[in-house]
């Protein structure tokens, strides 16, 4: 019951969140280049939070209207493979795509513009959109891909109740059946008894994305933010009323991509220990990380965002 009460909250909380915070960034017009190009980044954060919100939403009306009748009536199968959940797990793996790449890209602006303060490759109002387009059109080439993939394997939705093929699960490598001793010996009765042997990994090209794509991108993350850290640490000295801006935007944009960033390592850092056979996460933790962990930092944004408005405007 309780996860069922914290997917209606999260859910509802990430899409009135993020919806008020993409009607204000469209009605408020910046008035500086800056935060134009700040206003576009979070917009369209604030797009793929949304998402996230509508996922939450179809899982969270989905379990109210199956209830008791995925156990009782053995529907589980036929709603994993369901459109309901096919769309889902598009809607989930576009909106986390997107976050990724466009976090990564704020973390690689704020980097250029802390690092090399007179340099002008950083980010414009035009480029800004340029930029966060080819970030969607990433994300969502790679869910059209996950999708078409899963019709042929479904070993990740296939897996997965909340319809999200993270690699936190393996799945038998072997099922073999053998005659049940007991009741052939008591009843004279021949059945048999169907036993699964070891692992293997599921679902390649979820362990390329998270566990590739995606740690990659939250590494040069982490790197960009080590360097601004020193950047501005050796650089104590009057840098201007703008850098002292930037350096003050980068520190507030953190909050965000820090979030973000501890919601998804540990998800990353089990991905690679489960895949390895290192641990075993069982169903309950599962969906708990997938409704819970992962998606809370779309509920969280919406706030963060408003620690940034006295500076982008």
């Amino acid at each position: 019951m309780t996860i069922k009460v914290f997917i209606w909250i999260l859910s509802i909380s990430a899409l009135l969140g993020n919806g008020f915070v993409i009607f204000t960034r469209l009605r408020d017009k910046p008035k500086t280049a800056t935060a134009s190009v700040q206003s576009t980044l979070i917009s369209n954060l604030a797009v793929s939070d949304f998402l996230m919100g509508i996922y939450m939403l179809i899982i969270a009306v989905m379990d109210l209207y199956i209830g008791e009748a995925y156990f009782w009536d053995g529907i589980g199968n036929e709603w994993r493979t369901s459109n309901a959940c096919q769309i889902a797990g598009f809607v989930s793996f576009l909106s986390t795509e997107a976050s990724v790449f466009l976090l990564t890209l704020i973390s690689v602006d704020r980097f250029i513009v802390i690092q090399f303060p007179f340099s002008q490759n950083r980010l414009g109002v035009k480029s800004s959109r340029v930029f966060a387009a080819i970030a969607w059109l990433l994300a969502l080439i790679l869910s059209v891909v996950s999708l078409l993939l899963n019709q042929l394997e479904s070993d990740a939705h296939g897996l997965s109740d909340v319809c999200v093929g993270l690699p936190l699960i393996r799945k038998f490598s072997s099922v073999y059946s053998e005659v049940d001793s007991y009741t052939l010996t008591r009843y004279g009765l021949t059945t048999f008894n169907f036993l699964a042997s070891g692992t293997s990994p599921t679902w390649q090209f979820s362990i390329a994305i998270y566990l590739g794509v995606n740690l990659v991108s939250f590494l040069v993350i982490i790197c960009c933010y080590v360097a601004i850290f020193f950047s501005v640490r050796s650089s104590r000295k009057a840098a201007g009323k703008k850098s002292a801006t930037e350096i003050k935007m980068a520190r507030k944009l953190f909050f965000i991509v820090g979030t973000d960033f501890f919601c998804w390592m540990p998800i990353i850092i089990m991905g690679i220990f489960t895949q390895a056979g290192v641990i075993t996460l069982s169903s309950n933790i599962y969906a708990w990380l997938v409704v819970f962990v992962l998606p809370i930092n779309s509920s969280i944004n919406p706030f963060l965002y408003t620690l940034i408005e006295k500076v982008t405007k």
